[in-house]
């Protein structure tokens, strides 16, 4: 058995069978565009279905050392946390989007923003560290799907600047307060 598209809602429907269970049109084995065996990367796109993806995506973030929060391959995401990084004690939550641009080639995008818990009061995005993470994970993917090295930008390295101009900052406890 292998899966194929419906020619009309374009989910995934076994070979054999003779109409889709979603939309109920007929199935045509022979015309239809048939699911990919194994995943790849070709011309900055990830080839395969969606599980499949879901699958790499939770490979990445693991051997990245982050931990997986959820993947949903329906929905086409991954969600994963960092610990510690440089602009938040909390660490990065990051999410990694992919969306179908043609039968069973996906493009796979990714963001990530610092945490503020418990009594921490600021997270910086320096560096844009927290893209950073996003991406390191993609750059994960494509290296186990088979892909050049050079597949995912590096990014910038902007530098952030802070003016408190006439302020002062003054920490209190736990807690700063700009004053």
């Amino acid at each position: 058995m292998a899966m194929i598209r419906c020619g009309e809602c374009g989910r995934e429907v076994s070979d054999k069978a003779a109409t889709c269970p979603s939309c109920g049109a007929p199935v045509d084995a022979a015309t239809a565009v048939r699911a990919p065996e194994a995943l790849s990367f070709e011309d900055g796109h990830f080839v395969g279905t969606s599980a499949m993806i879901a699958e790499l995506a939770k490979r990445a973030i693991t051997s990245a050392n982050y931990r997986v929060d959820n993947v949903d391959a329906s929905a086409g995401t991954a969600t994963f946390t960092t610990g510690v990084t440089m602009g938040s004690w909390s660490g990065v939550s990051g999410t990694i989007s992919w969306n179908e641009v043609a039968p069973y080639r996906y493009k796979v995008t990714g963001h990530g923003k610092q945490n503020v818990q418990g009594g921490q009061v600021v997270a910086m995005n320096l560096f844009d560290e927290a893209n950073a993470k996003a991406n390191n994970v993609i750059r994960e993917m494509v290296r186990f799907a088979g892909g050049p090295a050079d597949a995912v930008p590096q990014g910038s390295c902007a530098v952030v600047i802070l003016a408190i101009g006439v302020s002062t900052l003054m920490i209190v406890g736990a807690a700063a307060t700009l004053i």
